[in-house]
């Protein structure tokens, strides 16, 4: 399984995980909650806008910046 984390703040952050080729894991922690949903790739968006965020993703934490 593929999985992404976003730290919002000091006590927030959103988790994604791939479940398979459609199904997606959405883990919200707000304030101390956590809320579990499960969530089609449509439902997220588009292939283009995920792949997109990947693509950011891989760049700003993999980058040569020195």
């Amino acid at each position: 399984m593929k999985s992404v984390n976003f730290q919002l703040d000091h006590h927030n952050s959103l988790e994604l995980t791939q479940i398979d080729d459609q199904l997606f894991e959405v883990r919200l922690e707000m304030n101390g909650r956590i809320s579990i949903f499960y969530m089609t790739r449509e439902q997220l968006g588009s292939d283009n806008r995920i792949e997109a965020m990947q693509k950011r993703l891989v760049s700003d934490f993999f980058s040569d910046k020195k």
